[in-house]
């Protein structure tokens, strides 16, 4: 049996003058390593009573990256998650804990050396969707198998994207998780899914982004610049949807051009798949989102949309059985308490999703639960090795083989783990270049259902980000408003994202613009071919002050809506109306100018 996968009986704690707070946690098993964490499934353990598990980061120090910078990494993501948690964002990890503490030793040997961060999170019972996929856990014949609806999979990610994005207080800065990707979405028993492994996400400040999360397979490019904004976590949810349909990742490793020596640029990039090569709209829909220019790819607010029109791409293409339902799911029953989303699914009535099996989990609970207090009370040393029969004895059908020792230990493998590590930077952005150099893989184990280790390795950095030199903001005596205030803590949106907003209602100023064009065009006409120079500069002139209209609209709104009352605008509704009144103005004024026109309509009033 591999170390990692053996039971432990080690304690840990938050740096206390009581010395039980040493032995607040009690680590029970070893569930993977990071570049900058080593993740435990543990109990908490309070006068002799332990609690339901709970997964434990411990603060990890790896590669050349000072420590300094390290924790303060490590420090920025906790911050986000919990601040997330507190407000009740939908579909993501909880966290239950986080403190300083000497790191895990025996329960009878004292604490010693530094004391490091810790993470205490939920203990997600499932797998993650990359192990779904890769096992085929939801294809084949067997009787009571559900498949994972992959409708309700993505649905429920770009609900959690746009309550991370565009937070209901207008108050709240907007966040960025970093690293979305199959290996960070849990799949839990009931069907619903959680987003884990928070510590690369950052508030969507420019000064809280000083390095960027990257993974060669599902990563966007803009990690090499920098210039990372909410498009950058659309990349990520492109690359989910990605494997749901085809069963890979969307980018592979670059390679140099063998005919001119063009070098491979330093990100990867988008691979054929000869699914997408013969089913062109089901290609250019599903490569939207990973598209190399972040405002190629659709908002997050259309992301919802996208579901919808890719779902019937692909009930129309016959693409390959990863184990997902494409078909529509039913009603959701969201599982909240008090507006706040639990963390721990309730288990369904019905067969759960195949590859999350509960039963051995729930013998495993007890197991540990009787080990832990019977190691309380008697002090017995941990278990290492099982024995082959109690080994036997927890298999389950459909699951990876569970480890188990005498005297009623167990241990889950690392396939049923809520994997929140991450991994060591790789990828550092210096201005005038940019660069992967290898590190080590993630030391992860995945068990498939025969129950054979193999190794998941996921190639993954770091990209460090150049800081601007911030505008120094203007001298106000004695307090500041509270519009100013909220003006200065607003972060400033991405372009891609303003973009956006200009678009929405622009079909109000298409209209009045054609109507203004109709307009000119019956005016011209009516004056004959001479002069028609002139009255085309006249029209390019009205069209030329209706965009000056529209910027001085924006610029209103943004003093006034932005600036003072602190409301986001989400649209330009306004603007193009005040543009689109503009025009039908000028077209009425061109009529007015057509004399038969005239004409006609002092005929018409002569009639009433």
């Amino acid at each position: 049996m591999a170390d990692s996968e053996a039971l432990l009986d080690l304690v840990c704690g938050p740096a206390s003058p009581l010395p039980e707070t040493h032995q607040r946690y009690r680590l029970v098993s070893h569930l993977g390593t990071g570049g900058q964490a080593e993740v435990y499934r543990a109990v908490r353990v309070s006068a002799g009573v332990s609690s339901a598990p709970v997964t434990v980061k411990v603060f990890r120090q790896a590669g050349d990256r000072p420590l300094e910078e390290q924790l303060r990494s490590w420090d920025k993501g906790d911050a986000v998650l919990m601040d997330l948690n507190n407000r009740g964002v939908p579909g993501i990890v909880r966290r239950a804990d986080g403190f300083y503490g000497p790191r895990p030793h025996p329960p009878d040997t004292p604490p010693s050396g530094e004391s490091v961060p810790y993470q205490v999170l939920d203990y997600l019972h499932g797998v993650t969707l990359r192990d779904y996929i890769a096992h085929r856990y939801g294809v084949g014949n067997h009787s009571g198998v559900t498949r994972l609806n992959a409708i309700s999979t993505l649905n429920s990610l770009a609900t959690t994207l746009q309550a991370l994005h565009y937070p209901n207080d207008p108050h709240a800065c907007p966040v960025l998780h970093m690293d979305v990707k199959p290996s960070n979405i849990m799949v839990l028993p009931g069907g619903d899914i959680r987003l884990i492994d928070f510590t690369g996400a950052r508030y969507f400040l420019r000064e809280h982004i000083t390095s960027v999360a990257y993974t060669l397979e599902a990563g966007g490019p803009e990690a090499f610049t920098g210039d990372v904004g909410p498009a950058y976590d659309v990349h990520g949810f492109g690359a989910v949807a990605y494997y749901l349909v085809t069963g890979a990742f969307p980018r592979t490793d670059a390679v140099p051009s063998p005919g001119d020596g063009t070098p491979a640029p330093p990100w990867a990039v988008l691979r054929r798949h000869p699914l997408l090569d013969a089913h062109p709209r089901l290609r250019e829909h599903l490569l939207a989102p990973v598209a190399d220019r972040p405002e190629d790819r659709p908002p997050t607010r259309e992301l919802l949309n996208w579901v919808h029109q890719l779902a019937e791409l692909v009930r129309r293409t016959p693409c390959p059985d990863v184990g997902v339902d494409w078909s529509e799911p039913p009603a959701a029953t969201a599982l909240v308490a008090g507006g706040r989303a639990i963390g721990r699914a309730e288990v369904p009535h019905h067969q759960p999703v195949a590859g999350t099996e509960t039963g051995a989990f729930a013998r495993i609970e007890r197991l540990e639960r009787e080990l832990v207090e019977l190691r309380a009370a008697m002090d017995k040393p941990a278990v290492s090795k099982p024995e082959p029969a109690a080994l036997e004895a927890t298999r389950v059908a459909g699951m990876p083989a569970v480890n188990a020792g005498p005297a009623g230990s167990a241990n889950v493998p690392a396939v049923a783990a809520a994997r929140v590590a991450t991994a060591d930077p790789t990828a550092r952005y210096e201005p005038g270049r940019a660069e992967v150099a290898p590190v080590a893989p993630m030391e992860q184990t995945m068990v498939d259902p025969m129950g054979r280790a193999e190794p998941a390795q996921s190639i993954r950095g770091v990209a460090s980000v150049p800081q601007p030199t911030p505008e120094p903001e203007p001298e106000v005596s004695g307090p500041l408003p509270e519009w100013l205030r909220a003006r200065r803590a607003a972060p400033p949106p991405p372009p891609g994202e303003r973009i956006a907003a200009w678009r929405r209602g622009w079909e109000i100023s298409a209209v009045a613009a054609l109507f203004a064009f109709v307009c000119w065009g019956i005016w011209s006409i009516s004056n004959g071919r001479e002069g028609t120079g002139e009255r085309t500069l006249i029209f390019i002139f009205v069209l030329v002050i209706a965009i000056g209209v529209f910027a001085l609209s924006r610029l209103l709104g943004r003093l006034v809506l932005s600036g003072m009352l602190g409301r986001p605008r989400r649209n330009a509704r306004g603007a193009h109306v005040l543009t689109a009144a503009y025009l039908v103005a000028a077209g009425l004024g061109f009529l007015g100018q057509t004399a038969w026109v005239v004409r006609f309509l002092n005929w018409i009033g002569n009639l009433f």
